[in-house]
């Protein structure tokens, strides 16, 4: 069979030689009708144009979990299956999510700014312990358990839950109570969101959802630019509306909203919480494991 590798650099090697240990081989620019597998990452937008030019595909590998950039109907339609890493990435995000809670609690960025201009702390900016505060997380797969599990030992009041598609009893188990979303935008002191990029989903923390949220509260997206509408939240930040907000995924990536970066009280990454070596290395194995286990390969060689 025949591959076409898109963003290669962003893919980790170790996935694109077991193709080629198996027998893939590895197709240039000009010779994309011949392939039967398509390897993507994060930015390829995979839609009916883009898929014109690949006459002969039958598996599209996706070196991660989101798929909101590939149109799934035009698929299906096509008999294409796509094959993705869920779960591949859910410790290193839930990591991410820890770190970036502990820095806007204590107002470190703000602090740091401070001293990289010569001025001492501001007693203003003292932050608040973890103990005793209310975790909200919205979207509660993998990555949302496998935080309310890491978190259990701060011994925090309560984990609320919002997730229309899980039971109660499922929650319970992670130590997540299921809640309402306005439940929990109101009560929570840290809101984090783990959840695809959808119409159900886009645009679901606006202005007026911002204003439920207590003064206190922090809010992390680390899922998928979009479900935060970017300027109902420049003007929160900006207004004081939330203490802090923590961005790893924008709107339009890589060419953000330079406005962001004029907020102190808002922390910014370029798209990395699920960036970590382990993290990366499975995310483009998980995919190619399954496909090579679907094909049927004689003479599999995963080492």
């Amino acid at each position: 069979m025949k591959m076409y590798v898109c963003e290669r650099n962003e893919i980790n090697k170790s996935a694109i030689d077991l193709l080629k240990r198996n027998g893939f081989s590895d197709l240039s620019e000009t010779r994309q009708a011949e392939a039967d597998v398509l390897f993507i990452r994060t930015y390829t937008t995979v839609d009916k144009e883009f898929l014109s030019k690949f006459t002969r595909l039958k598996y599209i590998l996706k070196a991660g979990v989101g798929l909101d950039k590939i149109d799934l109907k035009i698929c299906q339609t096509r008999g294409i299956e796509v094959i993705n890493a869920p779960g591949s990435n859910a410790n290193a995000v839930a990591e991410y999510v820890i770190c970036t809670i502990i820095f806007a609690a204590r107002s470190i960025n703000q602090q740091n700014l401070r001293l990289r201009k010569g001025l001492w702390r501001n007693r203003i900016l003292i932050g608040s312990e973890l103990q005793g505060s209310v975790l909200g997380i919205v979207g509660c797969g993998a990555i949302g358990q496998q935080l309310a599990r890491k978190v259990n030992f701060w011994e925090l009041k309560k984990i609320l839950g919002y997730d229309p598609f899980l039971d109660k009893e499922i929650l319970k188990e992670c130590g997540i109570q299921k809640s309402t979303l306005k439940q929990l935008l109101k009560e929570s002191d840290f809101i984090t969101l783990h959840l695809p990029l959808n119409p159900m989903t886009k645009n679901l923390i606006t202005q007026e959802k911002i204003r439920l949220m207590k003064k206190s509260a922090v809010l992390i997206n680390a899922a998928r630019g979009g479900i935060i509408n970017e300027k109902d939240l420049i003007y929160a930040l900006g207004k004081k509306i939330i203490k802090a907000a923590v961005l790893d995924v924008f709107e339009q990536e890589p060419a953000i909203n330079l406005d962001l970066l004029t907020l102190d009280n808002l922390y910014t990454t370029p798209h990395i919480a699920a960036l970590t070596m382990e993290a990366e290395k499975e995310m483009a194995l998980s995919p190619v494991r399954q496909l090579l286990a679907i094909t049927k390969h004689k003479s599999l060689n995963f080492s």
